[in-house]
């Protein structure tokens, strides 16, 4: 099936945007912390496993595979519904709650409180579409708040939805063209099963569906974070393929991976184009990746709007003069500069041999590769595919391809695995093309000035500040009275995520080599560590600051990369002013 590209569609929509609506499914919510049908379902697998054998709920974490498999074995072997079955939601929210549909909306409520909403990007901009006209009519099968708080964050509004519990005037509101218009439309999930729904709930989604079929012959349609898998809502979809000028300005369904569509969503493109409806499936990565590239694509962009859109791009800032007659504490500078571009994919290798994560830290260890290497439930790689494949069984890989994240910042957060990662990814891609040494110990990953460079002109900023009395100072050197043992100066390098943002994170350090060594190089660390008071320590961060970017404080990014060259890099882009703070900063 010949597709769009990804350029063509960006392009389309600029020219378009007004005359296309949107409908977004879970996986728009997911990145914002919400949670998906599937992960509610593994969730009351996990509370009834753990019930019934008497576990301990913390730690049978889902994330683990081997503990989901286990919880899964333990599912089929009662002759539950298989894994993936279209039936296992409604039959674990059964299981669970029975006909209490009070404790199963407060389950539900829970899970989605408005606390646990983390806005990223692709949510920010969507805001801003709403704001500017870009997006007048947006409908969605979730029933959170994420959108609403979105748009309340850029536009300082409020956003109202038609849902089931009020969805009168949803058609008059799209007639008068009062927008913009959100309708939330039933998909099985915060509330009970279709067949379950009373009469009254019934009728009032039926009259949202009723202004989705009549939107859907004045507008395109662009579908992002939906799998497809809701029988009721792809019966609406086909039931508007069916009207007299549908989707007149197209039918576009956005996806992180081609591979990953499901059946009914190709019979529905199929059943469009027959039907003389343009219309594609086209791979955008992850609905933030895609909404910034949106953004980022628009002539003129509303200046308030943008910086509440990247909300963690540097910008000009002032910071207030002290009032008269009252204290103020000193500003402080942080030491953490927000990344404002990340990976959001990387290689995978499919394997047909057992392998686990120790395993493959031992390969990795014994071959000495330059590879950023995890694993989950595959391979996962940033790199050269022959480099991973040489430290494994060759005849047991069976394939090599590429890996999207769905929710990289939600990947970072909840699983230390790919935090680990992303973060030694980081801290090459700041080691690359540079007189700088990676290095890791005990999962603390640093930056370390090499020492048969310790004279290179990039580190005459350390040097001059490490100096005493106008004479540059060492970077690195031997320990004394250690034998065998150096010593260099270096940074540890961190990747933390706060409010939705990832921030690096670096800290002023000294690498002993080995590193076996260092317990006994305590004492001499100290000693080099003395005198690193408030105003040397300043000077030290702002040193490192121009020895990685090459700028200090400005409204400028850098781009770093590891493995530019191969077939997987890891690209990050980092904005080079610190975070500041101050007493009362929250005033």
């Amino acid at each position: 099936m010949s597709e769009f590209s990804e350029e063509s569609f960006l392009a389309y929509f600029q020219q378009n945007a007004t005359l296309l609506m949107w409908f977004l499914g879970a996986g728009v919510s997911r990145s914002a912390g919400m949670p998906t049908a599937t992960d509610l379902i593994w969730d009351l697998k996990r509370t009834y496993y753990c019930l019934k054998e008497n576990q301990d709920f913390q730690s049978h974490n889902v994330n683990n595979q081997a503990i989901k498999r286990k919880i899964q074995e333990y599912m089929d072997s009662k002759g539950f519904p298989a894994e993936g079955n279209p039936e296992e939601y409604s039959f674990y929210f059964d299981l669970t709650f029975g006909k209490d549909y009070d404790r199963q909306q407060t389950y539900i409520n829970d899970q989605l409180a408005p606390k646990n909403i983390s806005l990223n990007i692709g949510h920010r901009v969507m805001g801003a579409f709403l704001e500017i006209g870009l997006a007048r009519v947006l409908f969605s099968t979730n029933f959170d708040d994420v959108i609403e708080t979105a748009f309340s964050s850029v536009a300082g509004k409020s956003l109202s939805a038609f849902h089931l519990e009020g969805s009168y005037a949803a058609l008059d509101a799209l007639n008068a063209e009062r927008f913009p218009i959100y309708a939330k439309i039933h998909g099985d999930f915060r509330y009970k099963s279709i067949k379950n729904l009373s009469d009254d709930l019934v009728k009032n989604d039926a009259e949202i569906q009723k202004c989705f079929l009549a939107a859907s012959t004045r507008y395109g349609l662009i579908v992002s974070g939906y799998s497809g898998r809701d029988a009721n809502v792809m019966a609406m979809f086909r039931s508007a393929l069916e009207q007299n000028n549908a989707f007149p300005k197209g039918l576009f369904w956005t996806t992180p991976r081609l591979s990953d569509v499901a059946q009914p969503v190709t019979e529905l493109i199929a059943q469009a184009r027959s039907r003389g409806v343009r219309a594609h499936i086209i791979e955008t990565g992850t609905f933030d990746t895609m909404m910034l590239k949106m953004w980022r694509q628009l002539r003129q962009k509303p200046e308030h709007l943008d910086s509440k859109v990247l909300s963690a791009k540097a910008r000009p800032v002032k910071i207030a003069l002290p009032r008269p007659g009252k204290a103020t504490g000193p500003i402080l500078r942080m030491n953490a500069f927000p990344i404002l571009e990340y990976p959001c994919s990387c290689g995978s290798i499919e394997y047909s041999g057992r392998l686990r994560f120790a395993d493959l830290a031992d390969k990795k260890e014994q071959y000495q590769s330059d590879l950023v290497l995890s694993f989950t439930d595959r391979t996962l790689f940033w790199g050269i595919p022959d480099k991973v494949i040489n430290i494994l069984d060759g005849e047991k890989v069976t394939g090599v391809g590429k890996h999207e994240f769905e929710d990289p910042i939600g990947s970072i957060t909840s699983s230390t695995i790919m935090k680990g990662f992303f973060e030694e990814a980081l801290s090459r891609a700041i080691c690359g093309q540079k007189p700088l040494l990676f290095r890791e110990r005990f999962r603390t990953r640093y930056a370390v000035v090499d020492p048969k460079e310790s004279n290179a002109s990039l580190f005459a900023p350390l040097r001059t500040v490490l100096g005493y009395a106008n004479r540059p100072g060492q970077i690195s050197g031997v320990v004394p009275e250690l034998k065998g043992a150096t010593w260099a100066e270096a940074v540890v390098v961190r990747l933390e995520e706060k409010s939705g943002v990832l921030w690096l994170l670096i800290r002023p350090d000294i690498w002993i080599e080995p590193g076996t060594m260092r317990g006994a190089a305590v004492p001499f660390i100290r000693s080099k560590k003395l005198y690193r008071y408030n105003p040397k320590s300043y000077h030290l961060l702002t040193a490192w600051i121009q020895v990685l970017f090459g700028t200090v404080g400005t409204d400028e990014s850098t781009k770093i990369s590891c493995f530019s060259d191969s077939t997987f890099p890891a690209t990050f882009t980092v904005s080079t002013r610190t975070a500041f703070s101050r007493e009362g900063a929250h005033e």
